[in-house]
């Protein structure tokens, strides 16, 4: 079973996993949104170094396709929380005090799921599966042509836990705050993710949420020539459209 077929499969496993059914019935929320992202790090492929430092405006020229999406499914006060982001990125960095050239080109898939397990009416506990899938590509560029180039596709899947506090404000506003942290050694060396969210809900089934959010994630594999490793940081505010039934 492929990787992403094994989150999915657990996905499932937590959301079967509720307990017994009630009269209560689920209900569902499906966010599509975009995230003003920047971007700073590094990536290392081969022995290459490749710094990041792009703000939203950067990311948006170098953006080649995207899409983020979130589904909620809640029936009382469990939560089970899927979240889809998919960032192709082509950027280039001038080496100082040459005339070489480094390209970079990063194509990264961001799976998650967790369930929510409250504690009281406010604060749950979460845990759940991150799954990271990157294809980066890294060549060095003179004048004359290509010099060297490098490709590296890496996958691995981090369990996460963390607290999210929920809070009704003065309608229609309510306000979402989060925090996680994963990996531990099993897939990333250390990753972690805060999350706020302020929603206004015009409808019973439409509304519009605000965000920002920051994820850092620290991943190495191998050694030497053959050595990999992603540090990133992503940070910015999102928007989206937030659909409930």
């Amino acid at each position: 079973m492929s990787p992403i077929a094994r989150v999915w499969a657990v996905s499932v496993a937590l959301l079967t996993a509720a307990g017994p059914a009630t009269a209560e019935e689920w209900q569902h929320l499906i966010a599509p949104y975009v995230w003003g992202a920047a971007i700073s790090g590094t990536t290392t492929v081969g022995g290459v170094d490749a710094d990041t430092s792009l703000s939203f405006g950067d990311v948006l020229d170098d953006l080649e396709v995207g899409f983020m999406g979130v589904y909620r499914a809640s029936r009382g006060r469990q939560t089970f929380t899927f979240d889809t982001v998919y960032i192709g990125l082509g950027y280039t960095d001038r080496v100082p005090d040459t005339a070489l050239r480094v390209e970079t080109d990063v194509d990264q898939v961001v799976l998650e799921a967790d369930a929510g397990y409250p504690l009281n009416d406010s604060v749950s506990i979460l845990g759940g599966l991150r799954y990271v899938e990157l294809e980066t590509t890294v060549g060095v560029v003179s004048p004359l042509g290509p010099v060297f180039a490098t490709h590296e596709e890496q996958h691995w899947v981090d369990p996460v836990i963390g607290v999210e506090y929920s809070q009704s404000l003065r309608q229609p506003w309510s306000l979402i705050l989060r925090g996680d942290v994963g990996g531990f050694g099993l897939g990333s060396d250390f990753a972690w993710q805060g999350l706020a969210v302020l929603q206004w809900q015009s409808s019973a089934h439409f509304g519009i949420g605000l965000a920002y959010r920051y994820v850092d994630m620290d991943y190495q594999d191998g050694n030497g020539a053959r050595a990999f490793k992603y540090d990133m940081a992503i940070s910015g505010p999102a928007a989206g459209l937030v659909f409930t039934f």
